[in-house]
Parts: C-alpha cells; structure tokens; sequence
C-alpha cells in the first residue's frame, strides 16, 4: 500500500515539527539550534496545512508546505512586532500547532 501525498506531507511535519523544537529547546547558542530554527520557519506551519490539502503533484506539495510555512511564520512575526509584543518563543507554538494538525490528519486516515 502506498501513502498518499497528504500522509507523506504529515509523517514530514510532525517528524520536523518534533526535531526543529527540540535543537531550539536543546542547543541554545549553538549552530544546531539555527539548523532548528530554520526547520521551525520552513515546515510545521506548512505541513499543518498542507497535510489536509493534495496538491496533485509530488514537487508542488512540497512546494506548497515551505511556501506556506514561510508565509505563515512572516506573518506571525510581523504580528508580534507590530503589537510590541516579541516573543521568539511563541514562535514554538507552531511546532506544537504543526504536531497537533498532522497528528489528527494521520489518525483521521486510520480510522478510515
């Protein structure tokens, strides 16, 4: 049996959801934890998503994950600078929100 893009897209954001969180938390000050970052701005926004939405094709739903994750992480930011209210660790929440979306996406096709 092969997984559908959708399932492919929420095994990836709950696994980079898991690893960008823990570099972030683990390594602070160190190289590790901008790899983390960087994962943190490029996947679990995306996949939370995208993991409910199948693009069709296998290049543009990867595609669509980072574009959305970048979109979705800007636009947080922009938030908490406009309201004077900066919390970079906020910015984890998305990894739990990203964990969350691709957890119950995975579930949902179990229980199917």
């Amino acid at each position: 049996m092969t997984k559908t893009r959708t399932e492919l897209t929420a095994y990836a954001g709950l696994l980079g959801s898991i690893v960008a969180a823990a570099l972030v938390l683990a390594a602070p000050g160190h190289p590790l934890a901008l790899v983390g970052a960087l994962m943190l701005a490029c996947v679990p926004g995306g996949a939370a998503v995208m993991c409910w939405i199948d693009s069709g094709e296998n290049t543009a739903q990867a595609g669509l994950t980072v574009v959305v994750s970048l979109s979705l992480f800007a636009l947080a930011s922009a938030i908490m600078i406009w309201a004077a209210a900066w919390q970079p660790r906020a910015l984890l929440a998305r990894a739990a929100i990203g964990a969350v979306s691709c957890t119950v996406r995975l579930r949902r096709r179990v229980t199917r």
